[in-house]
């Protein structure tokens, strides 16, 4: 397909715009020190300008020290200028464009503070610290034009200070800034003047603000929001960048949406006020394909499309859709353990990506070995695919070998769960890549020490993953008992009432997939239910549990099954008292004791031949996708 909407120009200002796909503003983590920028975070915007990105919005930059913790950038003094413009020369020299997010985070940041940082929002600050903010922001419009950006944005989303300023449901001032509507656009008001005035006539001024206010006990209406925008726009908004969220309340899981979201999921709400208000329209919301993304612009709903966790996942994502090579695009799949979960983990230094564990590593290119090496990858899992793709692509020479009669391994189970079909999708599409590549492969192929000294390589990696071992409970070979693979992988369909025992990430997303099968089913975990689970999947959970009519048993420690129940002590949360109990049943499914497959044989042939190896992915220990990925991405750059 041409998509020609998708791909025409589009002019604000003195600002034309080769196509109409927008990098929204997305924290990368990869800022050094709070006031430097690297060549990681240089390489990453210039990756997606050069793929034809029209227009990068550079993350959060702090216009005062005040809420400017460690995962930010600054823009309020000189350094801050000098370390910009290298950005923005770096976008300008690939023939990209770039803008700058002027943030002021409020209570938001609070998390990643340190000594430095102030805690400022509406019910603290004094009238004189308001008119000052103001002014930071005008002297941070004033600083970007000096750094080269092409245009600025302003953050009046996410609950940010001036979301704050302007939600009834987080401003409780009762003086000139707070109370009734006027009062609380006040402060938005004057800093979108103090920032137009600051700026030349010619430069966008974009506008990031929420299609909703929600979920709280007090919020906006749709018409407060309608005329704010349109007498911002009076006040020099070019664009509104409409998004949706708040850090306060659920809402939070409309900011980052995981999978549990629809594709386009906020389409028709930003769509509701783009036909009531007077500027163009900017919007984002789990926007993944081509087609969806042509086709908000073609109908009129959006002006200009924002790609974000899309083109974090594959930096040539608008090359790809322009040349019509949309099967060969890495696809999102909402985990958000890469972007998300790494912002909010300290011991994360930057972002990263299931798919693509390549981001923030875009610097470092894929150099080409100086000698080719014959590779064994034992495992066509996650982790040796992507070992495999990385090797070829630096001109070694890697052969899959893999036991069963397919590649992805367990994570093409995970797509079998509700909800989950971007999963699924990323199996096919990891498998599809080794073709595509020319990896050869040898599928039915179980490797044994006998086998790497007769193929004699000059490196092994061992990914054979992890496997199930029944836990030792009393009766676990009981009739009627099954494990977790067995459920995923078809081979049983267990019916009526189903006691599902470990009810972490995996035994959750079993319990919903047996519900939705019309089994009735009781959870059972020894902690909580969904331990494992991120943070924004598990805001999720309790909705999700209560539509299946999943029952809980957490807390509990099954002692024993027999044929029709099992039989479990549960520990009073407040007495501790540990009470007895037994639940009938008609089938049980274990979802615990996934342990790493043994590989002692395997390394020690390697020794005995003096064959360099690595062991990566769950062949270490039971983990997650993306460190699957990551440490394929890490041993096929060392090669």
């Amino acid at each position: 397909m041409s998509y020609e909407a998708l791909f025409s120009p589009f002019k604000i200002r003195g600002l034309e715009l080769k196509n109409r796909i927008i990098l929204p503003g997305m924290n990368t983590k990869m800022t050094k020190s709070k006031h430097d920028i690297g060549e990681d975070l240089i390489a990453y915007h210039v990756a997606r300008a050069k793929a034809g990105c029209a227009l990068n919005i550079f993350e959060c930059v702090a216009i005062c020290p005040a809420p400017h913790a460690y995962m930010y950038m600054g823009l309020y003094n000189d350094h801050h200028v000098e370390q910009l413009k290298k950005l923005t020369d770096a976008v300008h020299e690939v023939g990209g464009k770039m803008s700058v997010q002027l943030w002021h985070g409020g209570f938001s940041p609070e998390l990643f503070f340190d000594e430095t940082n102030v805690l400022e929002k509406p019910e603290n600050l004094s009238v004189e610290r308001i008119h000052e903010i103001v002014e930071e922001f005008g002297l941070a419009a004033k600083r970007a034009v000096e750094a080269g950006f092409d245009s600025v944005e302003f953050h009046a989303a996410h609950s940010y200070l001036p979301h704050e300023f302007l939600s009834p449901g987080m401003n409780k001032r009762t003086d000139e800034y707070g109370g009734n509507f006027e009062n609380r656009c006040r402060f938005l008001f004057e800093t979108i003047t103090a920032i137009r005035n600051n700026i030349p006539e010619d430069m966008p001024f974009f506008m990031r603000v929420g299609c909703i206010d929600e979920l709280m006990d007090e919020t906006m209406t749709e018409a407060e929001i309608v005329e704010f925008i349109n007498r911002s726009a009076d006040l020099g908004v070019d664009v509104a960048d409409i998004s949706r969220g708040n850090a306060v309340s659920f809402a939070t899981v409309y900011e980052v949406p995981p999978f549990n979201l629809a594709h386009g999921f906020n389409i028709e709400n930003i769509y509701n006020i783009k036909k009531q208000i007077k500027i163009p329209v900017m919007g984002v919301g789990s926007i993944k394909t081509g087609e969806m993304a042509n086709r908000v612009i073609e109908e009129g709903k959006f002006d200009l499309v924002g790609i974000g966790r899309s083109q974090i996942t594959d930096p040539d994502w608008v090359a790809k859709v322009r040349d019509g090579k949309e099967d060969t695009i890495r696809h999102c799949i909402g985990c958000v353990q890469g972007c998300y979960d790494a912002i909010i983990d300290p011991k994360m230094k930057s972002i990263t990506c299931t798919h693509n564990p390549m981001v923030a590593q875009e610097y470092k290119g894929l150099p080409k070995t100086e000698e080719a090496k014959k590779v064994m990858i034992i495992g066509g899992g996650m982790a040796g695919l992507m070992a495999a793709q990385i090797l070829k692509k630096r001109g070694h020479e890697p052969v899959i070998f893999e036991s069963s009669d397919k590649l992805s391994g367990q994570f093409a189970l995970a797509g079998v769960a509700p909800m989950k079909q971007d999963w699924a999708n990323m199996a096919i599409w990891e498998a599809e890549e080794v073709k595509r590549q020319g990896i050869e492969v040898m599928l039915n192929t179980a490797v044994t020490p006998e086998k790497i000294a007769e193929i004699a390589p000059d490196h092994v990696i061992i990914a054979i993953g992890s496997d199930y071992v029944a836990p030792e409970i009393p009766g676990i070979d009981s009739p009627n008992v099954y494990s977790q693979y067995q459920v995923l992988r078809g081979e049983v369909n267990p019916t009526g009432h189903v006691a599902v025992v470990g009810c972490g990430l995996v035994g959750t997303e079993v319990s919903q997939l047996l519900a939705s099968r019309g089994q009735e089913v009781t959870a059972i975990e020894r902690k909580g239910i969904g331990t494992g689970m991120n943070m924004l999947r598990r805001m999720f959970l309790p909705g999700e549990l209560k539509y299946y009519k999943i029952a809980k048993l957490a807390g509990t420690d099954v002692t024993g099954i027999k044929p029709g129940e099992i039989h479990y002590n549960i520990t009073d949360k407040k007495t501790k008292e540990i009470i007895p109990g037994t639940l009938e049943c008609d089938s049980v499914v274990i979802c615990t004791g996934i342990t790493s497959r043994p590989s002692e044989d395997l390394k020690a042939k390697c020794q005995e031949l003096n064959i360099p190896y690595n062991v990566i992915g769950d062949a270490v220990k039971a983990r997650d996708a993306r460190i699957a990925t990551l440490e394929g991405y890490n041993v096929g750059m060392s090669i």
